[in-house]
């Protein structure tokens, strides 16, 4: 698995998982310290009932006995198992029990979560991106949204929020991953619109070195965060974490994708919301909606920096897990770029002038290219120049496809 940003191939071209199963590198020694380059919190100091699948299977059993009701449905006991022993390595037993529920179709909102969430956990190692990623749990909460982006930006709070509280929680007699919970402090700041300013602020200018204290101050920002979010968003991330392996970096890892999956589907909306106020001569309505899709793209560079504290074994050990799970699959990322030159068309057939969005076009345009630029460079860096996945070339792919525009015929 290449990293978020992997752009798609051409239409036809996106792979399947593999016919085999692939052959997996080894978990991380969980003798190890927990935290940065090490294992999970759950791996490290695993609750026993969580190390086989007994209890879940017990919960499983119990929940269909009383009625398989949807909004009681024993997650914590699946999820546990899940978190505590790598996705891939769950045993057939409790993989068929799993895929033996099926949601009430009329069971309202807690049966189309446990439909959305089903995908995620059943996959096995042969998944793909977004059952990798629980991303039907985020297209149902997208598709509630009431306006404005909303939802995406208490989706991409929650998510961050997240990545900060787990790596604080490594913190105490592990500083090595100091660097990395003051990068997701700074763009939980950010994403959340939590004050900058201070002595007690959690900004990026006042993230604090000694860990007692970053301790401290993510615990506050997190916890002001999350008081932001909707329950029913801070219950979608909660679920939405099933790492394939024991590494404490891939909790990080799919955290850091799921936020770029949420802005890449956000700039899809806008864009083509914006195509349809072209069509109908609402320039100023275009113009804020293209506004905001370049904001959410230039918020991406705090999240760049996260992802970069990641060390080259960690994710080797990742890559090797995740095989037929590539970023080439990102549907919200293909729709981006193939419907960035639509909006262009409607522009030059309706009544509105070039003129009139060219700044603002540009401008995403910028923004979309210098992120695409970010993640070749971090790639280069990861993983250096060995092949991607997906049927990709890795890094010169990425390179390559930097340099593509969303809208190659703007004058």
């Amino acid at each position: 698995m290449t990293t978020a940003l992997s752009p798609a191939p051409a239409a036809g071209a996106v792979p399947t998982a593999p016919a085999t199963a692939p052959a997996l590198e080894p978990a991380v020694d969980p003798t190890r310290a927990p935290g940065v380059g090490g294992p999970s919190l759950a791996a490290a100091r695993p609750d026993p009932a969580d190390l086989d699948p007994h209890r879940a299977l017990r919960a499983l059993a119990h929940w269909r006995a009383d009625g398989r009701d949807a909004a009681r449905f024993p997650y914590r006991a699946v999820l546990g198992h899940y978190r505590t022993v790598g996705k891939n390595e769950v045993g057939a037993e409790l993989l068929d029990a799993l895929r033996a529920v099926v949601p009430a179709a009329a069971g309202g909102a807690a049966a189309r979560l446990l439909a959305d969430w089903l995908p995620q956990v059943v996959d096995g190692a042969r998944g793909d991106y977004d059952s990798y990623l629980g991303t039907p749990v985020y297209a149902s909460l997208a598709a509630s949204d009431s306006g404005a982006g909303a939802r995406t930006r208490q989706v991409i709070t929650a998510l961050l929020a997240d990545v900060v509280a787990v790596e604080a929680a490594t913190l105490v007699g592990a500083p090595a991953g100091r660097a990395r919970t003051r990068a997701a402090l700074r763009a939980l700041t950010a994403a959340a619109g939590l004050p900058t300013g201070g002595a007690d602020a959690a900004g990026p200018q006042a993230a604090p070195e000694d860990p007692a204290e970053l301790v401290r101050a993510c615990a506050d920002a997190v916890a002001a965060a999350r008081d932001t979010v909707a329950a029913d968003v801070l219950r979608a991330v909660e679920l939405t974490l099933t790492p394939t392996t024991r590494c404490h970096d891939e909790q990080m890892f799919i955290r850091i994708i799921q936020v770029f999956e949420a802005v890449f589907a956000a700039v899809a909306r806008s864009i083509g919301a914006a195509t349809d106020a072209v069509a109908t001569g609402r320039a100023d309505l275009a113009r804020e909606l293209l506004a905001d899709a370049t904001r959410q793209v230039a918020g991406t560079s705090a999240v760049f920096r996260v992802l970069t504290s990641m060390p080259k074994d960690a994710f080797a050990v990742i890559r090797a897990n995740t095989d037929g799970r590539s970023a080439v699959q990102s549907t919200a990322y293909r729709t981006v770029e193939r419907s960035s030159p639509q909006l262009h068309r409607a522009l030059l057939r309706g009544p509105l002038a070039e003129g009139e969005l060219r700044s603002s076009m540009r401008e995403l345009d910028d923004s979309w290219g210098a992120m695409k630029r970010t993640h070749w460079g971090i790639t280069m860096k990861v993983i250096g120049q060995v092949r991607g996945t997906g049927g990709t070339a890795g890094a010169s792919y990425l390179r390559d496809a930097a340099e593509a525009r969303l809208f190659p015929a703007l004058t």
